[in-house]
């Protein structure tokens, strides 16, 4: 659901550069007839050359790769970091362009013919170019001197007012010379664009708040989809509520099942399924489970706008109950949210049949019912099967078979014979909203300040009132 909110932005997208870059690699493809092995040559040498700018040149910002160029050349190794091998900047055939494929044909920058590099919808403007001119040429040479290198000053990251800002600037803003002309972008140009405003409102409204808290809280929770004007009548504002809300509920799932493959890590690596029912029992208290709900802050006030009432289990160390208590708040959401909140809370698009998935919110509500006047370990007893039968599904799906005719099982917890195995800890964080990233480009565009939006930012995107 995240992607179709935030188009042209993923969890691995954070410098700007790398978008103006990519957009200009694909004009100067398609005007030379570059084949797909001379655009994955120019994209892995140009990649270098910011890396090696970047460590020159910038202080806090750096460039993807540096720490493995760093690397690579306190070792010795000065030649032959664009070419495929051990002493390369990265492993993949691509580079970072492997980041910034899907988020550059998005934007609409750059397409793929036949697996090489060409411009997309929106022509690269000549200062781009030209300002990328110098690393193109260099790129065509072997390798780069520290001569070269200082002559590429403008493209490192931390360089001010560039001649790529501006009109990066329009195509995450939607606009053209400062102005948003609806019937210029297509669909997803608006959506970016709503989503970016919806984010730069947050921290106008909340100043002294994090950017990502403040739009969490400032979509998420209370009156205004129905009371600020530029969230009123949006249903993409009504789908961040879904989202943001379902977020919780998702964090509580994999910091419950990270627990539960450590808890088999302290036991040696292998443990039974009464071993980890006796761990999760342990873990939360001896009360009804309709009477810990009970006990659980109110979702909604007295409009039936929702309230923060996740907000005192978020601060908590790992705690079984305080992710239950998420759980069931989430379940408690169904009846308040409705429409295309409501869809976005179940992670249902609108061209999806409307079916449930295992683990989601009805899921919970269901559990719960089903447990309502049994101990509240009972209900965790539960939700331990369920995760364990979920995780065999998705190894499943996953499941592969080798060159060699064996089953490759992609899963953190194996069970053989009622015992169930682990050799690595599984991750506790919470899937990434995409929004970090946003906000981290929107300040490299000049549209956030450390303190604020800036007024550049209220004016492109009509923040005024």
């Amino acid at each position: 659901m995240v992607d179709t909110l935030v188009p042209g932005v993923s969890t691995l997208t954070r410098l700007v550069r790398y978008y103006s870059l990519y957009w200009t690699l694909a004009d100067h493809a398609e005007k030379h007839d570059l084949d797909p092995a001379a655009c994955q040559t120019l994209v892995r040498r140009t990649e270098v050359g910011l890396a090696l700018t970047s460590i020159a040149h910038d202080k806090a910002l750096f460039a993807h790769g540096t720490d493995t160029v760093q690397s690579l050349l306190n070792k010795g190794f000065a030649t032959g970091l664009a070419s495929p091998g051990r002493s390369s900047y990265s492993p993949r055939s691509w580079g970072f362009w492997s980041q910034y494929n899907g988020p550059s044909m998005a934007m609409g920058t750059v397409t793929i013919e036949a697996g090489a590099l060409r411009a997309g919808k929106h022509p690269c403007p000549p200062s781009v170019g030209r300002m990328f001119r110098p690393l193109i040429d260099l790129a065509t040479r072997e390798e780069m001197s520290d001569g070269d290198v200082d002559r590429l000053s403008t493209l490192a990251m931390e360089a001010p007012d560039t001649p790529d800002l501006p009109p990066l600037r329009d195509l995450f803003a939607a606009t053209r010379d400062r102005r948003h002309l609806p019937e210029e972008w297509s669909g997803d140009d608006h959506t970016r664009r709503a989503t970016l405003r919806f984010l730069a409102r947050a921290v106008q409204r909340m100043p002294g708040k994090a950017r990502v808290e403040a739009f969490r809280h400032y979509l998420a929770y209370g009156d205004t989809l129905d009371t600020d004007p530029v969230l009123i009548g949006d249903e993409r504002a009504r789908a961040w509520r879904g989202v943001l809300l379902r977020h919780h509920s998702v964090g509580a799932w994999r910091r419950m099942w990270a627990a539960l493959v450590q808890q088999v890590l302290d036991m040696s690596g292998t443990a039974t399924r009464d071993d980890l029912h006796a761990w999760i029992s342990s873990e939360v208290s001896d009360v009804t489970v309709r009477e810990f709900t009970r006990s659980l802050p109110p979702a909604v006030d007295r409009k039936g706008y929702p309230l923060p009432a996740e907000e005192p289990f978020l601060g908590e160390p790992f705690s079984p109950e305080a992710d239950l208590a998420m759980l069931l708040l989430g379940a408690r959401r169904l009846e308040h949210l409705e429409g295309r909140s409501l869809d976005a809370f179940l992670g249902r698009r609108r061209s999806s049949s409307g079916r449930g998935q295992f683990l989601d919110p009805n899921w919970v509500a269901f559990r719960r019912s089903e447990h309502e006047d049994q101990p509240l370990p009972e209900l965790a007893r539960a939700f331990v099967d369920d995760m364990i039968a979920q995780s065999r599904r998705v190894a499943l799906r996953k499941l592969r078979v080798g060159d060699d005719g064996r089953m490759i099982v992609f899963s953190k917890l194996h069970e053989r014979n009622g015992r169930y195995f682990a050799e690595q800890a599984e991750g506790a964080g919470n899937v990434g909203l995409r929004i970090h990233q946003l906000s981290a480009m929107a300040e490299q565009l000049g549209l956030f300040t450390a303190d604020g939006v800036t007024p550049l930012c209220t004016e492109l995107l009509e923040l005024a009132g």
